[in-house]
């Protein structure tokens, strides 16, 4: 019976930490941010422009190929959990932030979002040149590049999304995806690159 019971509860914090973990991915999440920001701070039609943009060229993409390379076995996961798997990952992904940086350039979009888009680029280069020595968390680089530009929104938006941080951090964690020091680093590169896209 105390079997059954610690097994349960076990396996209802996995499920938890498995959806936060689902809610907190960084296509999601940072597509939904780029969505919103756009809309909050620039004309709707450049808004919907890079909102198109960033699914098109980054997004489904991304999604297409992790999908393609996990059905393979090239990748253990859609997550890209291995580290040797992500040296793979990161040039393509970069690949693609460059493009999208430079079809913003030639549509002379306003600087906060060439800024943005710079320092993005610069944090998933940075990822992956971190990447060779330690699998720094990409879930909570992105969670916490997006926490300056809310605190400078709202606190309590800042706070709000600082807590979901903290909860993914928690939840991959709990799901043996990163260690302590991989979530922290990750969270500390996310972050500053972060700061740095409020300087335009």
């Amino acid at each position: 019976m105390g079997f059954d019971r610690t097994y349960k509860k076990i396996m209802t914090k996995l499920q938890i930490a498995k959806l936060i973990s689902i809610i907190g991915h960084p296509l999601l999440v940072g597509s939904l941010y780029v969505i919103f920001i756009s809309f909050y701070d620039l004309e709707k039609n450049t808004a919907v422009i890079i909102s198109i943009a960033i699914l098109s060229v980054v997004t489904f993409p991304i999604l297409i190929h992790n999908y393609i390379k996990t059905k393979r076995g090239t990748y253990s996961n859609f997550d890209v959990s291995d580290q040797k798997q992500r040296r793979g990952f990161y040039p393509f992904s970069i690949l693609l932030f460059t493009i999208c940086l430079i079809l913003f350039v030639i549509l002379h979009f306003p600087k906060v979002v060439l800024v943005t888009t710079a320092s993005f680029l610069g944090m998933l280069i940075s990822m992956a040149l971190v990447n060779f020595k330690i699998k720094a968390s990409l879930h909570l680089a992105i969670a916490l590049f997006i926490v300056p530009k809310f605190f400078e929104i709202s606190m309590i938006l800042g706070l709000g999304f600082l807590l979901f941080g903290i909860c993914i951090g928690w939840s991959r964690l709990t799901l043996g995806r990163h260690s302590m020091q991989e979530i922290s680093l990750g969270s500390i590169i996310g972050f500053l690159f972060g700061l740095l896209s409020l300087y335009y």
